[in-house]
């Protein structure tokens, strides 16, 4: 396009004049690559950065009636298990939580009974099965991230720093629990 020097009729631009600017803006603008590639980088940088998930919490009564929350064992690999003694799979994967934990006293293992049934019941359903673990008693209100729950038994591993790596609904033995620690863990 050629400039072509125009007289401004009694103080007004000419069109022309005026079209060139208008084409010059707007050519200058929008035919840069550089507002697309800011906008591809920022997508690419925000898919690349971690993922900085809140630390998960929670504060239950345990079977004294004593205030237990998942903040207190932050430093350490957390195991939370959902049981009911009404849940047959549940009773059967007990023992293999309580070996678990025998075995790997840096992991603490954390019960959430998931039934209305007072402590002194609970505590005489644990009894015979020597429990190691700290037992809590569901609340009313859910238990963000963990909830709902697609079925009992449901195993929640949590890492050192409070973020909630993996949810397993279904029993689970010391071995598998081993192996799905271990791979959280690198």
């Amino acid at each position: 396009m050629a400039w072509v020097r125009t007289k401004t009729v009694r103080g007004q631009a000419s069109k022309d004049k005026q079209n060139f600017f208008r084409t010059r803006l707007t050519k200058a603008c929008m035919n840069r690559p550089r507002p697309r590639l800011f906008w591809i980088v920022l997508l690419l940088a925000h898919l690349a950065a971690p993922a900085l998930a809140e630390p998960v919490d929670f504060t239950l009564k345990d079977l004294d009636g004593r205030p237990v929350s998942l903040s207190d064992f932050r430093g350490r690999w957390v195991v939370v298990n959902f049981w009911a003694s009404w849940c047959s799979p549940c009773v059967r994967e007990l023992p293999e939580l309580v070996s678990y934990q025998r075995a790997n006293p840096e992991v603490q293992v954390i019960g959430i009974n998931f039934e209305e049934t007072s402590a002194e019941e609970s505590r005489a359903f644990l009894e015979p099965l020597n429990v190691n673990f700290p037992n809590l008693k569901i609340g009313n209100s859910p238990l963000v991230p963990f909830e709902p729950l697609e079925g009992l038994p449901t195993t929640a591993i949590v890492s050192p720093a409070g973020e909630m790596l993996e949810r397993h609904m279904g029993p689970v033995t010391a071995i598998h629990l081993q192996t799905i620690v271990d791979r959280n863990r690198r």
